[in-house]
């Protein structure tokens, strides 16, 4: 785990389980049509998961915020299926802003479970 490395996560010390940052299904237009969904039973057969992170160590970097981005216009729609059109990817685009620490500023590298 991560955590145990000093390494922090852009969603804090322990990430939420419904901050998808991906949320797709199969559609019977592609193979496997096993696998495939009605639009209907996207939340249940879909992929509709927090699966990308970006990830620094928390005694280097102090982080100011994190979007995502499944639009392609610097904005996310909750509950919006995508690859789209408009946006190509099954993935969500994630942006941090950190800044790096000084050598008075470093904290250590301690596991203190913040957030």
């Amino acid at each position: 785990h991560y955590r145990s490395l000093g390494i922090r996560s852009c969603w804090g010390g322990r990430p939420k389980a419904n901050n998808y940052t991906t949320y797709n299904a199969r559609t019977y237009l592609q193979p496997q049509l096993n696998k495939a969904s009605k639009k209907s039973e996207f939340v249940e057969k879909g992929d509709r998961n927090p699966k990308d992170f970006i990830l620094f160590y928390k005694g280097d970097f102090q982080e100011f915020g994190t979007t995502k981005d499944n639009t392609g216009n610097k904005k996310y729609i909750e509950d919006m299926v995508f690859p789209t059109l408009a946006f190509p990817s099954d993935h969500a685009v994630l942006s941090t802003t950190l800044a790096i620490l000084k050598d008075d500023d470093r904290q250590d590298d301690g596991d203190d479970d913040d957030e």
